[in-house]
């Protein structure tokens, strides 16, 4: 009993000189929920445990703990550990198991763990079944729509290729006649332009007479 006195000391004496550590450990990073109310039971400070499960943006200090906590017959004096039900008006429902402290002005409450009711559980449940399908609808309907975007692009793909084998350049230095203005193919063979154009490229000629021409034909005419 002596040796177990004696471990209890040093690991009490090696608490308190870590206590800033602790009290941070306990203010930020513990998922345990602390709350300090006065003897009006309303909330004097709270660490972030308690703002964490209660999704809670800042710290609720002055409200009633009743906005977060049914006490109902429980009694805060109690020295063994007590079921508080959370508020159906908050966003977290279901059981605490908590433990109060009586301090000067009023009680230090810590809460250990969550537990979700039954019917708050299946209720949850089928929210994220809802959740799951309407889901699984979206995946079905923007598969739907990027099958239906895949086939139109493979649609114009082809429309593509079957214009680009139709396309036919002419490129490269053509071999014109200077004064008639015949073109020479590869086996030195003259063609006219029109033919020579027609059956290098997709292009096609209608006849027509230009201004200077038309003049120039006019004044021969006459001569005539």
């Amino acid at each position: 009993m002596v040796g177990v006195k004696n471990r209890g000391m040093t690991m009490l004496k090696e608490l308190v000189s870590r206590r800033e550590e602790i009290e941070s450990y306990l203010d930020a990073v513990s998922s345990i929920g602390i709350i300090l109310i006065d003897s009006a039971l309303n909330i004097q400070d709270c660490n972030q445990g308690f703002t964490r499960m209660f999704q809670l943006q800042q710290k609720p200090v002055g409200s009633p703990i009743t906005d977060f906590l049914t006490l109902g017959d429980n009694d805060l004096n109690q020295t063994e550990e007590i079921k508080l039900s959370s508020n159906h008006q908050s966003v977290v429902n279901g059981l605490l198991y908590c433990r109060a402290v009586e301090t000067e002005s009023g009680y230090l409450i810590f809460c250990e763990r969550l537990f979700l009711t039954e019917s708050r559980a299946i209720e949850q449940i089928g929210t994220l079944n809802n959740e799951l399908i309407n889901l699984q609808r979206e995946t079905v309907k923007k598969n739907l729509l990027l099958e239906k975007l895949r086939r139109e692009l493979n649609e114009r793909i082809t429309e593509i290729e079957a214009t680009l084998s139709r396309v036919r350049q002419l490129e490269g230095i053509i071999p014109i006649c200077a004064y008639c203005k015949k073109i020479r193919d590869d086996q030195d063979d003259w063609h006219g332009l029109e033919k020579y154009i027609s059956e290098h490229s997709e292009a096609q000629f209608s006849h027509g007479i230009c201004p200077a021409c038309f003049e120039r034909e006019t004044k021969e005419m006459e001569k005539e």
